[in-house]
């Protein structure tokens, strides 16, 4: 069997087993939990299986911002022309800001989870469910604007 099946089943295998464990701590371990429901409440498990992932997805897009704040940073750059010496270059600086804000909100975001806290949930759901649904826009809005016939 060639490598890549291989890899292929092993990945099969490892999703629907995070699958599996999903859908047992999430609905089987302790189901009857009072309205409202407070995530303190919750079993350790069934929190951290949906705070995990929701971290892990937050936190690499923080570390991306964190790395192009640093690439800028810490990138060579050949010198400008002499005509343009005389602009002032901020992107340094900015990149120092994206850096320390990146690392602020990464320690927020495993502090929030650490503690439990809605809030460390539901930001960064609702900033990826906004962006999901910007994209869906956007692509219906390009269906809708393009012409469905060529002109004659």
């Amino acid at each position: 069997m060639p490598r890549a099946k291989i890899w292929g089943f092993l990945a099969l295998i490892f999703s629907l087993s995070l699958l599996g464990f999903f859908i047992y701590s999430i609905f089987l371990i302790d189901a009857d939990y009072p309205l409202p429901l407070d995530l303190a409440q919750l079993n350790a498990v069934t929190y951290y299986s949906v705070a995990v992932p929701l971290a892990m997805v937050s936190l690499f897009v923080v570390g991306v911002g964190f790395w192009i704040g640093w690439t800028i940073i810490t990138i060579k750059v050949v010198p400008p022309m002499p005509e343009i010496v005389e602009k002032k270059d901020y992107s340094k600086i900015k990149a120092v800001v994206l850096c320390i804000i990146t690392l602020t909100v990464a320690l927020l975001m495993v502090y929030g989870v650490y503690l439990r806290a809605y809030w460390a949930l539901a930001i960064p759901a609702m900033v990826i469910s906004l962006v999901v649904l910007g994209a869906i826009f956007w692509v219906g809005i390009a269906i809708v604007t393009t012409r469905s016939t060529l002109p004659k």
